[in-house]
């Protein structure tokens, strides 16, 4: 067989005989006859290279189609010795010098995949798989490998990255800035990002919310940073782009293509099947699975039937798929990490709506707002730092009315619960600081995943149910996934240990139950560290409140101290 350059294939000529003919029928990718003869168009993947080695060990590879194969030998060496890496512990040579120390599998994970052009850290949720993707951008920055690193996660997780992952894990050495992405980009921004790109001899990092690639404005600004800068490109909570249909995934697909870096983070690559991997791991590295289209895929590992045999109803060769995946990744749990410390703290940042931003600066500024006709007032700063804290949650708490005035349009912060209780398996426990929040939440948790599943649990719960919702909450087996809870009234006494991912959609002042709501999900019969994640509106009084929590701090005190003008000098940013 000889085989020559055909545009972006390649052209395989072969005397036809009857079995010839039926071995090239039996190319696994991408083949077509050419027009008028009997020569095959194939795509040189993987696996179409694999199959034509199997079937013709003798086959020319002419006229620059080598390098085919020799990128194909290249990746199959890559594969092999990750693992046998794998089957030892790495040993640090001290080449790099970190700023927060790593945790044994962190520490395997990155010297393991520091040096991969493409890799995937399959790590879950709280085992620290940002401060590897932090570790690798500044190895590989050091070593004059990059100029740049792009960003690209989900809302609020992206401005995460660059305002307090990137600050704390980053080593000091390591000159940088960062740029984050929003979709209310206004001429500041743009000039912001204009300097950012002037600038020389400094680390830049871009961040982008993985939902704004639906705008124009942030698909050409990824397009021209591509074009300028060698880069990393990173997508945290790659099953964002899990669906091969999708236009955003074709989209990142295609643009991040020319990246000689990239990482997929998550720890639920596989949230329904094993076709969620397909997408990912084709964004990585096509070369990785082999396959160049998601059909050729599906019909080597899935078993179809149902209506017009449309349905994927199981699954086959699922072992020759996970030595794939295996040669590329890095695979950790929560359960296997005996190193990690019993409780994880993280936030997640969200942005306020404008409408939202303008009544909390005119509260922040001049001590009251107006919503339509209704009017509220703080002049103390005590009652200011609770009408604030209302506003991110999204209510307007107008003066002498006995009820909360919802503020129209999105809300951030329930949003980032909601999605939250999406991407996590297992139960949660939703804490929330307001009677009214802990009743939409509920409400909007059981549209979302029925009735069953999410009930509230505070002051207005009846005494007779609460032990029962603890009992069902606690039970595998039960549908309820979700208990929206108050401090006060679930915060003291009773075991939540079924839920591992707890989440603080607003926070109480008094530091004694924040502790306490804490260990309702962390004491005996924990079986795996806990994750906090406080929900943040971004620049308001929400990051004060946290970090004065976390500080061992009692915000009452810090208020009393000077109920003047507290507010003023603690809320600059």
């Amino acid at each position: 067989m000889k085989i020559l350059p055909y545009g972006n294939n390649c052209l395989a000529k072969v005397e036809l005989s009857a079995e010839a003919y039926h071995k090239l029928l039996g190319l696994p990718g991408f083949r077509k006859w050419k027009d008028g003869t009997r020569e095959m168009i194939f795509r040189p993947t993987a696996n179409n290279i694999t199959y034509i080695n199997e079937n013709w060990p003798e086959a020319q590879w002419l006229d620059g189609t080598q390098q085919h194969v020799d990128d194909f030998i290249k990746s199959q060496l890559e594969a092999i010795d990750t693992l046998n890496k794998k089957e030892i512990i790495l040993e640090d040579d001290g080449s790099y010098e970190y700023k927060t120390k790593p945790f044994d599998h962190q520490r395997q994970s990155f010297l393991l995949s520091r040096e991969k052009e493409k890799f995937a850290l399959l790590m879950e949720q709280g085992t620290g798989k940002t401060k590897v993707a932090i570790d690798t951008i500044a190895y590989l920055y050091a070593k004059g490998s990059i100029e740049a690193a792009i960003i690209i996660a989900p809302n609020g997780a992206h401005l995460n990255f660059v305002e307090i992952e990137i600050p704390e894990h980053l080593p000091e050495w390591v000159n940088y800035e960062g740029w984050v992405y929003s979709s209310k980009m206004n001429k500041a921004m743009q000039e912001s990002l204009t300097r950012l790109n002037n600038k020389k001899d400094l680390l830049k990092i871009f961040s982008f919310n993985i939902e704004g690639f639906t705008s124009d404005k942030a698909k050409k600004i990824i397009e021209h940073l591509m074009a300028i800068y060698r880069c990393i490109v990173i997508i945290d909570e790659s099953q964002y782009i899990k669906n091969p249909s999708a236009l955003r995934t074709k989209y990142l697909t295609k643009v991040c293509k020319p990246a000689k870096y990239k990482r997929i983070m998550t720890g639920t690559a596989i949230t329904k099947g094993l076709e969620d991997i397909y997408s990912q791991m084709n964004w990585l590295d096509p070369a990785i699975l082999g396959y160049d289209s998601f059909y050729t895929f599906r019909s080597h590992f899935c078993t179809m039937g149902g209506f017009e045999n449309r349905q994927i109803i199981g699954y086959k060769n699922v072992d020759e798929l996970s030595k794939m995946i295996e040669s590329h990744s890095y695979r950790k749990t929560k359960a296997d990490c005996l190193d990690l410390p019993p409780k994880l703290w993280k936030r997640w940042k969200v942005q306020l709506t404008p409408q939202q931003r303008d009544i909390y600066n005119s509260v922040k500024k001049n001590f009251y707002a107006d919503l339509g006709d209704k009017r509220l007032t703080a002049l103390l700063g005590i009652v200011r730092l609770l009408r604030l804290q209302q506003i991110t949650c999204g209510w307007f708490p107008a003066d002498g009315d006995d009820f909360l005035t919802p503020i129209t349009g999105d809300n951030p912060k329930l949003e980032a619960v909601r999605q939250h209780c999406f991407d996590t398996d297992g139960k949660v426990v939703i804490w929330a600081r307001f009677k009214k929040d802990i009743e939409r939440i509920t409400q909007e948790l059981q549209n979302d995943h029925g009735r069953n599943a999410a009930v509230a649990y505070y002051g207005d719960t009846d005494i007779d149910d609460r032990m029962p919702i603890v009992r069902q909450f606690q039970d595998p087996n039960s549908d309820l996934r979700y208990i929206v809870a108050h401090p006060k009234a679930a915060g003291r006494s009773i075991t939540l240990t079924a839920c591992e991912n707890p989440i603080y959609h607003s926070n109480d002042f008094d530091l004694e139950l924040r502790l306490q709501s804490e260990d309702r999900t962390h004491r005996i019969g924990t079986k795996n560290s806990v994750t906090y994640t406080d929900v943040e509106a971004a620049g308001t009084v929400d990051g004060k409140i946290i970090r004065a929590l976390r500080n061992k701090k009692s915000i009452a005190d810090l208020v009393n101290k000077d109920p003047t003008n507290f507010f003023l000098e603690e809320l600059e940013d």
